[in-house]
């Protein structure tokens, strides 16, 4: 192979020509390589004189290739796009992948960040900017990726179903002790009930879920009295519960960790599953086969798959 090298022309002619014969001007080959009109003139003359014959016809307003410039041009045009992909795929394996994901403060906090260490490890080239938000962005906003509470479809974004909410109430296992009552439905009023306070509701889509929405579920009416607390952000709510001030209502995807862990207790067996109240990862369409995103989904759909199994 190195005793053809002699037959290759000077690349520096070869790049100017490939760029005159696909703008079919030297002029726009010139400004797309950043130097004269001339200097891609005297290029494309180096180029003739190493084959000793002309590679463009050339007229008042317009240059056109001859029969041996257009073979030319086929093999320039081909082995330069090789190199061009040949030397993308370089870059991306130098370069991190990023990745800009917008999720609701408690969904980053309480699920996303006990899972943080073990994606950075399993995908160290993963470089992941997280923007939280009391609710689901606007598409407006053209965000790369998310995870939301619903869907509103939109055609430049497709969207995958993660899981569905279940909801039941929360406390610690001191609390519990402390208060045995509440191992009923009925005990539980006479706790203090810790809510997520409606007026803070970004879903959207959906209505809020409080302690008289939840009882309803079965059959129970919750006087929201005196011994109700409203909290502005489930963070807060759980750093309550954690304080033993009363009893929470909790989503499963956000406190399952502190369940196995046995940092808290579910008082009561009732559990409200509501399939139809569904979390998605949603990404814009333009996006979906870039690296990051790519990691990001398979990951979060491997973590995500307890969720996804329905009890009975």
């Amino acid at each position: 192979m190195s005793s053809s090298r002699h037959l290759l022309p000077p690349l520096n002619a070869l790049r100017a020509f490939e760029a005159a014969a696909r703008h079919d001007s030297f002029k726009l080959a010139a400004e797309e390589l950043c130097v004269t009109q001339a200097a891609i003139s005297r290029q494309i003359q180096t180029l003739e004189a190493f084959y000793g014959q002309k590679l463009f016809l050339r007229g008042n307003r317009k240059v056109e290739l001859t029969d041996a410039g257009h073979s030319l041009y086929l093999a320039a045009s081909s082995a330069l796009q090789h190199i061009a992909t040949a030397s993308r795929d370089l870059l991306r394996h130098n370069r991190h992948e990023d990745l800009n994901l917008i999720t609701t403060t408690a969904f980053a906090q309480l699920w996303l960040m006990p899972r943080l260490k073990r994606l950075r490890a399993q995908y160290p080239e993963l470089q992941l900017f997280l923007v939280s938000a009391d609710g689901n962005p606007d598409y407006h906003e053209r965000f790369d990726a998310a995870v939301t509470l619903g869907l509103e479809e939109h055609p430049q974004y497709v969207a995958e179903h993660l899981f569905s909410e279940e909801i039941f109430p929360v406390c610690t296992p001191g609390f519990l002790e402390q208060n045995p009552q509440i191992s009923t439905l009925e005990g539980l009023m006479t706790v203090p009930l810790l809510n997520l306070n409606a007026s803070h509701w970004k879903a959207r889509l959906w209505a809020p879920v409080d302690w008289a929405f939840w009882m309803s579920r079965f059959g129970l009416r919750a006087s929201m009295d005196k011994m109700t607390m409203n909290f502005s952000h489930f963070s807060m709510l759980l750093d309550a519960v954690h304080e033993e001030v009363g009893v929470g209502l909790a989503w499963r995807h956000l406190v399952q960790h502190q369940l196995d862990a046995g940092q808290l207790v579910r008082p009561v067996a009732e559990t409200w599953l509501a399939p139809d109240r569904m979390h998605y990862f949603v990404c814009r369409r333009d996006l979906v086969d870039s690296t990051g995103i790519r990691i990001f989904r398979a990951w979060l759909m491997e973590q995500t798959e307890p969720l996804r199994a329905w009890p009975g």
